[in-house]
């Protein structure tokens, strides 16, 4: 009797172990609950910008990443470029720029929209605009260029033309093209 106890309890001790270990190997993947890519923290819809730009009151300054979640320009900005630039500059550029996803945008075929609006054409792209009395003011802009990507050493002249970096005094601030 005690045999057959013992045998069902090995029984059942094996069957729950192979039990746990194959949900273990074919676990799914917990997905990114933030809904940012890389190490960025505050995401904005691209049809809520303009307002949400808006709201945040007069003379108020905000940079902006455009890109897309799909873009593998947009991701080789955020795995290589801004990670690179962050540990240089030890700027936490994850809490300075905000995400604006234009995913939509690329989806629906309108990212027209973004050159006419933001006078974007090639993005990925960080902006600067401020609040004024008569709406928005795009004070500077870094684009992507197909034939002459972007690199670490425009991002950081970038940050510096918006004070958010203090950077060597030897290098030259040119202010990237509108």
């Amino acid at each position: 009797m005690l045999k057959r106890i013992l045998f069902i309890l090995f029984t059942l001790l094996v069957i729950h172990s192979a039990a746990l270990a194959g949900y273990m190997m074919f676990e799914p993947e917990q997905p990114d609950e933030s809904g940012v890519p890389g190490f960025l923290n505050m995401v904005v819809d691209y049809d809520s910008l303009k307002d949400y730009t808006l709201s945040s009151g007069p003379s108020a300054i905000h940079y902006y990443y455009f890109c897309s979640f799909d873009n593998p320009d947009c991701e080789y900005v955020e795995n290589t470029i801004l990670k690179s630039s962050a540990r240089t500059t030890s700027v936490n550029i994850a809490d300075l720029i905000e995400y604006v996803d234009v995913t939509e945008l690329e989806q629906k075929l309108q990212t027209n929209r973004i050159k006419t609006e933001w006078g974007i054409t090639n993005y990925p792209a960080f902006i600067a605009v401020k609040n004024t009395a008569d709406g928005i003011e795009v004070l500077n802009r870094l684009e992507w260029n197909p034939s002459s990507p972007m690199n670490e050493l425009q991002l950081n002249r970038w940050l510096q033309l918006n004070n958010l970096y203090d950077g060597d005094p030897e290098d030259t601030i040119d202010e990237p093209a509108h």
